[in-house]
């Protein structure tokens, strides 16, 4: 271990406490928290991360653990808690200190601020806070491009004497009335029972005091951070199979078209890899992913690979135009993270297990499931993969995982508007509940009826690209238990898994369409489905 060891609560004692149980219809289980073996009569279906990426914990602490390919190897072990330290540290100014080079200019001073307990921010209302605020926000024109000094993640803190690109964001949450009332078939208010029935909600944004010019037509977006857990076996997913999949929906007569990322040659080995995280699908490869780039990009924190500041040549130049001496920002920077921190780093973000699924043998769970598949989300939300070889943790290789993503990225639509978000009635005929065989597939016809029959579109789900990847649902029943919400959607406008299911538009309107025609009990096994898994 090195100096860095004393930061952070012993790792050895940590995953060693406690206990979890897991239950299903015909075999309940009693699992120490981070077991190892393969408990007794399970099916594989449990094994969310296959048999070498899955842990048996449903504490606060679930989403924390080394998987058990990482708790058999001594050094990955030893890796693991060295790159978790760095990821729970303050980093501080004093590049000379533990954990220093902080700044000039950041976003944020630690990695488990943006990643409470290791799982997601929540939505808020005040960007300066630190802890548990997850958004990385993005200045752009109406065609998506980024405001000219403004770089692809909004920096709203500073180190004296120099001035950040703005003091923070204003987010203002807005009331969203869809076509049907906010109602189901039968209804039933949506959120029925909650402090909240009977609404929907959306981010409108606004940048407080620019420090740059800013043209007419800029927006201000927002994005919450992807789980850290799982990556490394998501990574360990074979290009070529991704690329199948992407031909297989291309193949299909329905209306999901599923897009894959860019192909990105990485400098690390000089090859051309499949881009497949990050919300866009930007990047590719872990040795060059969101943690190596986020520890960049957030703190500011350089190394020999980023030996430049995170920062535009426009905020440099204005910081000259106010003063300041800018020599330290236009020099080669210091190493401030070394190789081996940054080794120890992807070691503990690719060796992250993943929860146990739980409950899939009790009979609301069963039938949820059945509704799920009948719904056809699993056209997007595909639900297991093979795993490829892994780099960093060899025992990832040939495991069945079940994440329920295609690794592709989909066109989530534009929400129809009910009179502009207005009290007022809809002008023309009330738009009719489709039956079920009307649904699927969405023809040109429907479309065109919706959208005759609302009053306007808004488009509310589009920031600087249209397109965003699906997002794996394991463990997601678990967020509120690891860090005590449940926001979800891209922008965190979904408080729950019913509002996550209303918000899907575009290729995820049929989807959306089931699940509101289902029974008020189907509703509920859909939803007790997509907490078990």
């Amino acid at each position: 271990m090195t100096e860095r060891g004393h930061i952070i609560k012993n790792f050895f004692e940590r995953t060693c406490v406690g206990a979890a149980i897991i239950t299903s219809m015909h075999c309940p289980v009693n699992a120490h928290p981070n077991m190892t073996a393969t408990p007794p009569g399970i099916p594989e279906e449990y094994f969310s991360g296959g048999k070498q990426g899955t842990v048996f914990n449903t504490t606060s602490r679930c989403l924390e653990m080394p998987a058990p390919a990482v708790d058999a190897d001594p050094t990955l072990t030893e890796q693991f808690a060295e790159g978790e330290a760095i990821f729970e540290a303050d980093f501080v100014v004093d590049p000379s200190a533990p954990f220093g080079g902080l700044g000039p200019i950041y976003i944020n001073n630690s990695c488990r601020n943006c990643h409470p307990n290791y799982g997601r921010g929540r939505r808020v209302d005040n960007f300066t806070e630190q802890f548990g605020n997850s958004y990385t926000a993005f200045v752009h024109r109406s065609d998506g491009k980024l405001v000219n000094g403004y770089l692809f993640m909004l920096q709203t803190k500073a180190t004296p004497p120099y001035e950040p690109l703005a003091k923070g964001l204003d987010i203002q949450w807005r009331d969203f009335v869809d076509e049907y009332g906010n109602k189901f078939p039968d209804g039933t208010p949506y959120n029925e029972g909650t402090p909240y029935e009977g609404t929907l909600i959306y981010p409108e944004v606004d940048i407080i005091d620019p420090l740059l010019p800013l043209p007419e037509d800029y927006q201000v977006s927002i994005e919450g951070t992807i789980g850290l857990y799982g990556t490394g076996l998501l990574d360990a997913i074979p290009d070529a199979d991704i690329i199948a999949e992407y031909e297989r929906q291309q193949a299909e007569p329905s209306m999901i078209k599923g897009k894959h990322g860019p192909w990105v040659t990485e400098p690390f080995d000089g090859q051309q890899h499949l881009g497949k995280f990050t919300w866009h699908s930007r990047r590719a490869t872990l040795q060059n992913g969101p943690g190596f780039n986020g520890i960049w990009n957030v703190p500011n924190i350089t190394r020999s690979d980023r030996d430049k500041l995170f920062a535009s040549q426009e905020w440099i130049e204005k910081q000259a135009e106010l003063g300041h001496d800018i020599s330290q920002l236009t020099a080669k920077q210091p190493v401030e993270l070394s190789e081996e921190d940054l080794e120890n780093l992807k070691v503990w973000f690719t060796g992250l297990a993943v929860p146990a699924a739980r409950n899939l043998g009790d009979p609301q769970v069963k039938r949820g499931k059945q509704m799920f598949y009948a719904a056809k989300c699993i056209a997007c939300h595909k639900p297991n993969w093979q795993t490829g070889k892994s780099d960093t943790i060899p025992g990832y290789a040939n495991q069945k995982i079940w994440p329920y993503t295609d690794l592709l990225m989909h066109d989530m639509g534009k929400a129809n508007c009910r009179a502009c978000h207005q009290a007022e009635p809809v002008k023309g005929k009330t738009y009719t509940v489709p039956a079920l065989s009307e649904i699927e597939p969405i023809d040109d016809g429907l479309m065109d009826d919706r959208w005759a029959l609302n009053h306007g579109v808004k488009a509310m789900n589009h920031g600087i690209e249209e397109h965003f990847r699906t997002p794996p649902l394991w463990a997601r029943g678990l967020m509120k238990t690891a860090v005590d919400h449940s926001d979800m959607w891209h922008d965190l406008r979904a408080r729950n898994f019913e509002e996550a299911i209303l918000w899907h538009y575009g290729e995820g309107l049929s989807a959306r369409e089931a699940y509101r025609n289902l029974s008020k009990e189907d509703r509920e096994a859909v939803i007790a489905f997509l907490k078990a898994i």
